[in-house]
Parts: structure tokens; sequence; C-alpha cells
């Protein structure tokens, strides 16, 4: 039966769950058994250069030197040979050398090893050193009882241990493609994607060069890559019968080469021969390649070569690389979606420009329509337009501006560029990036990135079979503003508006040619009829002018109609800070008071409890005078009142980084989620709160009918996005302030209108007509060709 001492020592060593507390706990009880002594326990390990015996716990007046029990030595040797029995030496028979590993004050009377064992093998030592009187029978007997506990304690507790490092290393990994996961996702663009996943999988798994592969066609083409590798370069092509990724492509299965003499390696690295020293990388020794699979197709590969550390890539490497190989998948997945998605959008937005190119013939029209409409998929910050005459560009258009303004600093920049390009006739691309000096690029174009901040320029001429037309150029201040399939679309553009302008320059040298010759045809057919005939005419004239003069019609005003919000509420920062988290997300219904999002409030609680502080302080200190009749409490007083405002004011604070919306609605802020951890100064709107429980509808009205409507008309309104549906409703407000859309000046006529079912949304566009009452027919009909006829009479013959 154990002794009472192991029985406790048990317990102790069950509460224990680390070696080194047991370990310890194990020193004490020995220590508590053996009185005046100290000791050690010693843990066998196998080490580069064979076994050693490492101190894993100790008790007692001793501590551990600056080297360990060598495991050779004379004094341990017979136990790790296979010996059972306790080893005792008196302190007289060994010297000081022999157990120079421990550090003690005074002189030993015997020093005892005993080996613990698991299953046989001596896995540990315990050693006892004596002080006053050397070890006796009785003594050995109660250390044997302890001994049985050491081995399976300490091992358990070990076991226990690597088992938590193993789960707690699988959490590292999993939080690690988290983050993967959450990086790749942050961005849509599919060449920043491309960049991102070998330069974020490399920093996951430490090798000395990764490589993102993507199939091009039936092509494998190294697309990215971080790290130094110079056995291949970006943009290499790779055949099965070329190297191991496009072999490992081919077969769809994961690869791991852990042998630096394949001939695998061998080949890849003959590369490095035909290098000078400088650019030559270390040798590639081994390599893990897994394949990038999305709906079981594979579209690439993800390549690792050189464990870092000194290692080389084994098994779990391999499942951790095929674990980041399908976030990257995924995330190639979604950014190459969005890339087809915006070549759509492209080649809709070039479709809808060249219909409107080809709508009219009114130069001034077309030149805005060419210089503004692309913008919506086009990522330029300005457009502009010159036209030829002999010989030199006059600039005619400028995007977001209805007219060339006089003396404008912007625009003469511009003038003055324009007439440099005069002398161009081929198309013009001029970037200046970080590594580019302004002497790189022409002197005209560096001075206009200059004195503007613009990056890049794009200058296209528009030329037909008869010559130049004109010049279409963009600017921007990002140097790669345009990518390949943007620049194709403005090409496209260019030979469009090309044809357009020659078209609308000629229509304009004949203005009155489509009005004279249908009129002068009439005229000749009227003089070869007969008196029958003229007769009729005049009856049918008459008959008409009767029905001019008194047959009343219903008059309406018609004009775009808009939809428009009743309520917008705008959500700002209260003060400087950092977005912490963000608690809705774009189209989201909300209510009044509920919170969107909060703001970093740690210094804003830390400033509440530092004034908290000082006003209970003062409040103390108050009623201590108050209480001693001090003429301080008076002053005492006053400054409580000025610190429990203060107090006021910081936790008024500290509520305000709560962001609540003040109304009911949706929310009408694109991407707000990826707000969390932007800085927002004071002022700064975080989010937009949109209320569309009931709507306005703006209903355009030309200059020359707005003196028709009055509040209180009846307007009817169909929106293209519901044809067949019709709304009703009463104007409320003529807008007193004109609006200037495509050169005319228009007022809003304003029709409020119930959107309970959120049937409206704002932005919605359609045809609203007013009813203003009956007029008579010639009045409903002829209203607008003699306003036009009178104007310009009075534009050529008025006073």
């Amino acid at each position: 039966m154990p002794s009472r001492p192991a029985l406790e020592l048990t317990n102790e060593l069950l509460t224990a769950t680390d070696s080194s507390v047991r370990a310890r706990l194990i020193a004490l009880a020995v220590v508590e058994s053996i009185k005046d002594s100290a000791c050690l326990v010693h843990r066998l390990l196998e080490g580069d250069e064979g076994p050693m015996l490492l101190p894993v716990g100790m008790a007692g007046p001793v501590s551990m030197g600056e080297q360990m029990l060598p495991a050779d030595s004379d004094l341990v040797l017979p136990l790790l040979a296979g010996r059972e029995e306790s080893l005792v030496y008196s302190g007289a028979q060994v010297p000081r050398e022999e157990y120079a590993h421990v550090n003690v004050s005074r002189s030993i009377a015997s020093l005892v090893y005993v080996p613990f064992s698991q299953a046989g093998t001596v896995v540990g030592l315990i050693e006892v050193l004596t002080f006053a009187e050397p070890i006796t029978a009785a003594e050995l007997e109660r250390l044997a009882d302890l001994v049985t506990l050491a081995g399976p304690a300490i091992l358990a507790a070990e076991e226990f241990e690597r088992q938590r490092q193993d789960l707690l290393d699988s959490v590292h990994r999993m939080t690690q493609l988290y983050d993967l996961e959450k990086s790749l996702n942050a961005t849509l663009e599919l060449d920043a994607v491309i960049a991102m996943a070998p330069a974020k999988t490399s920093a996951m798994l430490e090798c000395q060069a990764m490589h993102l592969w993507l199939f091009d066609g039936d092509e494998l083409r190294l697309m990215a890559a971080h790290g130094e590798d110079a056995t291949v370069e970006i943009g290499a092509i790779q055949t099965p019968d070329e190297g191991y990724v496009a072999t490992m492509a081919h077969e769809g299965e994961p690869l791991l080469i852990d042998d630096a003499e394949d001939p695998r390696l061998l080949q890849r690295n003959t590369a490095l021969e035909s290098l000078s020293e400088e650019q030559r990388t270390e040798r590639v020794t081994n390599a893990l390649v897994v394949p990038l699979m999305q709906d079981e197709s594979e579209v690439g590969v993800l390549e690792a070569v050189n464990r870092g550390g000194g290692k080389v890539f084994d098994e779990d490497d391999q499942f951790f690389l095929s674990a980041m190989a399908e976030t990257v998948s995924n995330a190639l997945k979604n950014a190459s979606l969005m890339h087809a998605e915006r070549k759509l959008e492209i080649l809709e937005a070039l479709v809808h420009v060249s219909s409107e190119i080809t709508s009219t013939l009114r130069l001034d029209r077309l030149l805005q329509i060419i210089v503004n409409s692309p913008q919506s998929v086009l990522p330029y910050e300005l457009s502009a337009i010159a036209l030829d005459n002999r010989g030199n560009l006059q600039l005619k258009a400028v995007s977001g501006m209805a007219s060339i303004p006089m003396g404008d600093v912007q625009v003469d920049r511009l003038k003055d560029l324009v007439r440099w390009l005069s002398s161009e006739s081929s198309v013009l691309h001029a970037r200046q990036t970080e590594q580019e000096n302004a002497e790189e690029i022409a002197e005209a174009v560096a001075r206009y990135f200059e004195g503007t901040g613009y990056r890049a320029l794009y200058a296209l001429p528009l030329v037909d079979d008869q010559g130049r037309v004109g010049m279409l150029l963009y600017a921007a201040s990002d140097p790669d503003f345009l990518d390949a399939a943007q620049m194709e679309m403005v090409k496209i553009l260019a030979a469009q508006a090309t044809v357009a302008i020659r078209n609308a320059l000629l229509y304009r040298e004949v203005p009155l040619i489509g009005l004279l010759e249908p009129l002068m045809q009439k005229k000749r057919e009227i003089l070869r009829t007969s008196g029958s005939r003229r007769l009729f005419y005049g009856g049918l004239t008459a008959a008409v002018l009767l029905f001019l003069l008194f047959c009343p019609l219903p008059m309406r005003i018609s004009g775009e109609a808009t939809v428009e919000p009743q309520h917008l509420v705008t959500i700002a920062a209260p003060t400087d800070g950092n977005v912490e988290a963000v608690a809705v997300r774009e189209g989201q219904r909300v209510t009044a008071g509920q919170q969107l999002g909060t703001m970093n409030d740690w210094q804003w609680k830390a400033d509440l409890a530092a004034t908290q502080a000082k006003y209970e302080a003062a409040e103390l200190g108050m009623e201590a005078s108050l209480a001693g009749g001090s003429a301080q409490a008076g002053e005492d007083r006053a400054q409580v009142e000025y610190l429990r405002t203060a107090v006021a004011r910081a936790q008024s604070r500290v509520d305000s980084a709560e962001l609540r919306s003040p109304i009911d609605g949706l929310v009408a802020t694109p991407a707000l989620q990826s707000a969390a951890g932007e800085h927002l100064n004071a002022g700064d709107p975080f989010a937009k709160v949109l209320d569309l429980s009931s709507v306005v509808m703006d209903i355009s009205i030309a200059q020359s009918d707005v003196a028709l409507v009055r509040p209180g008309d009846r307007a009817v309104i169909k929106l293209d996005s519901y044809p067949q549906q019709t709304w009703r409703g009463v104007v409320n407000i003529v807008s007193p302030l004109a609006q200037t859309v495509n050169d005319e000046r228009t007022f809003a006529a304003r029709v409020p209108l119930e959107n309970r079912n959120a049937t409206l949304r704002a932005g919605m566009s359609g045809h609203g007509k007013i009813f203003i009452g009956y007029r008579s027919a010639g009045y409903v009909l002829l209203r607008k060709p003699a306003l036009w006829i009178w104007q310009t009479l009075w534009n050529w013959i008025g006073w």
C-alpha cells in the first residue's frame, strides 16, 4: 500500500497539469520526506548529439549551474545502461567537479540517484543531495514510493502539453486562414488579388518563395510571386515536359518533393547556370505544389519552394497549403466574376453612349455626351474634346462644365496643353509614376501634370478619311487609371465620335434645308390644283381654324419625373476618432435610435473616469469643508459644480460614440461594413439613412411652361421601373430655383406621394404630366411652335 506522503503527492499531482509543476511537486515531496536535503528532477531526452538530462524541477537549497548533468557521467551511467537500483555515493568519495551542474553552498553528506521509468524504460532521474547526514535505508524506502509516481505523472503531463500545443497550433492556423480569407476578400480587383495571394500565403507558410500559376487558355503561366527564386520569372509559361509544376497541374494531385537530388528539382535548377552571381538565388531543394480548384475545375497552381528554417516540407504543410489554396481559389473566383461584370458594364455603357451619340445632330449636345456619358465605366477625372480648326485644336467641351468659362486657371492650363497637342498625330499615353521623373515626359505634359496634380494623360486623335476632326483626351491622378479593356472602349468610342462629329459639322452648315424644302414642294402642289379642289382646301382650312379656336382640349405639361426622398439623414462623426464596429449594411431597414456603428471610445471613457474621480474627490473635500465650517467651502462648492458639468460633458461624449439613426428608414451608404477601422474627423459622414415611407416626385418643367403650373394642379406619373402602374398626386411646390440639365433650364414641380410599402426608390425616373385645365385646341397644339416663331422673329428684328 502506498505511504501517506505518496497518497498526498498523488492528490497534488492530479490537480497540476504542467510537467514542470509536477516535477517541482515531486522534488518538494522528496525534500519533505528526507530531512536537510535538496532534490533535482532530470528528464532523459534524445538530443541531436545523443541522450541528455534536462532539469525540469528542483527543491531545497540548490540551484542549477551553467551546464546540465552529463548523460555520460560516471555517476549516472550505470542507471542509463539499465540498472534499476538506486546509486548512493558518500559526499567524501565524490569530487566537487562531478556534480558541478548544481550550485550548493554546503558540503554534502551523500549523493543519491534514483531512476524513474515508464513501461520498463528509464525516462528520467531523481537526484538527492543530503547535507547533515548520509541518507538512511528508511529514507530510501520512502523515496522509492515517491519515485514510482514520477514517470507516469511527468509523461502524462508532457502528453497533455503536446495535445494542448497541437490544439493551439490548429487554432492558430484556423485564425491564419480566417485572416487570409479576410485579406483576399477585402478587394474584388483581380490584379490586386493575384498580387496579394502569394504574399499572404508565404507569410503564413514560411518559405523562400511562393508562386501563383494560372491557366491562360491551355497554357500554365506564372502570374505572381513573392520571395526570391531566380529559377522562374513572372510571365513564364510551363508545359508538362518542361517542369514538375505543369506536370502536377496536368495530373491534378498535390505534389510534395523533399529530396534535393530529385531529378525534377535538378531540372528546375538548371536555370541558375545561365545567371550571373548577383542574379542567382538559392537552389530549389524542396517544393510543395497544390492545385487551385473552382467548381471541380482546375484554374491554376500554388507552389512553395524551400521551406524556411532549414526544414523541408511535410504532409502537415501540404494540408495547410491545400486549405490556403481553397481560400485563394474562392477569392480569385469572386474577383473574376467582378472582372467579367465590369466588362459587361463597359459593353452596356458603350452601347448606351453610342445610342446617345447617334440620337442628335446638335454639335454642343453631342460634345457634352462624349465627355460626360462614359464616366460611369471609365475612371477618369477629366475628359475634354477639342475640334480641329485649320490645323489648330480648339477646346470645345470639358466634363462637368456646361460651357467653357473664361479666365479659369484649370481651363487655361488645359488650353495650353491642347495647343501643344495640335502637333500630335498619334495616340499619346503619358504616365508619371514614382519611378519616372517629369523629365522623361514631354515638357508641356509635365507642366500640365505639375499644375493640376494629374499623373496620367490619354489623348486620341479623331481622324476619318477627310482628315483630322479633333482630339479626345482623358486625365486622372492615378497613372494606371485605364486597363486594357477600358482602352479598347475608348478607341471604339473615339471612332463613333469621329463619325458623329463630322455629321454634326455638315448638318450645321445647312441648318434650314430640312425646313424650306418641304414648304416649297407643298406650294408647288397647291398651285397646280383646280378651283374645286381649292374650294375644298379652303373649307377644310376654315374647319381647322374653328376647331383650333373654339374646341377645348385638356392641357398638360409634361417632363422627366424623378423620385426624391422625403427625408434623408446623414449620420456624422461627433468628434475625431476611428470607427470600431459597423452594425448594419447597405439596404438594411433600421428604426429610430437603432445603433449603426460605434466609434473607438476608450480614450473618452478614460477621460470620463478621470473626470469622475476628480469630481468625487472634490465632493468629499466640499463635505469636509462644510462639516468643519471652513471658509473654503464656497470655493469647493464651485469646484464641485464645475466638475459635475465636466462629468456630464464627458458622459455625453462617451454616449455619442454610439452612432444611431435618428429616423426609421433604409441604410443608403454603399459598402458601409468596410468602414470599420477607418478614421473619421469630426463632422465626416459615416452613414446615410433614407426614409422612403413617403417620397417626392420631381417633374422637370421647361422654363417656357413654368408660368402655367400652380400648386394644387393634378399630376400623373409613370416610372420606367413600373410601366404598368400609374401614380397620381397634387403639385405641392413649384421650385423657385432653376436647374441646368443638358444646357436647358428647368424648374421642379414637386408632387408628394405615400410610399408605405417602399415600392418607390430614390433615383427612379420616368415621365410625369401635370393637368393645368382646359384651353382652346389652338392654344394647346400651337403654343410651342408659336412661341418659337415669336422668339426667333424677336431675335432677328426685336428691339
